[in-house]
């Protein structure tokens, strides 16, 4: 038994922590909704009353729309134990882009703003896809 306590005295000076994390962002579009919406047909007009106000717009390729919805809704649990074992420092750095963790649609309008393309994912890397090149300045 003394074996045991002696054994657990380390774990005493160090610490354990517990962590649960929701962390809820934006209002989820619904892909009924964005089924809706026709190809060829609907506008952006049609989008904009059927869905909202879009997370994000920009200009894509050929002077095309290109308008982003997004949500994303995580639960983390875990826990940490740290033993003090030696005298030292130490630094950390966390870098986050949101819009890599958003999960909805990119919907892309023609010039005249007739609906062209749907996609749906990971807001971060359709963005990419659909995001156009800036111009070289001379």
């Amino acid at each position: 038994m003394r074996i045991i306590a002696v054994a657990c005295l380390p774990l005493f000076a160090g610490c354990v922590s517990f962590k649960y994390e929701r962390h809820s962002t934006y209002e989820p579009v619904s892909t009924a909704a964005v089924d809706e919406l026709a190809i060829g047909t609907s506008d952006l007009s049609d989008a904009l009353a059927k869905l909202g106000a879009p997370l994000y717009v920009w200009e894509g390729v050929n002077d095309a729309v290109v308008i982003a919805y997004g949500s994303s809704n995580e639960k983390q649990l875990g826990f940490s134990i740290s033993l003090p074992l030696f005298e030292q420092a130490s630094a950390s750095f966390d870098y986050d882009d949101i819009s890599s963790k958003l999960e909805g649609f990119v919907l892309v309008f023609e010039p005249d703003l007739k609906l062209r393309i749907v996609r749906a994912g990971l807001l971060g890397e359709l963005g990419k896809a659909f995001k156009r090149r800036p111009d070289v300045v001379e």
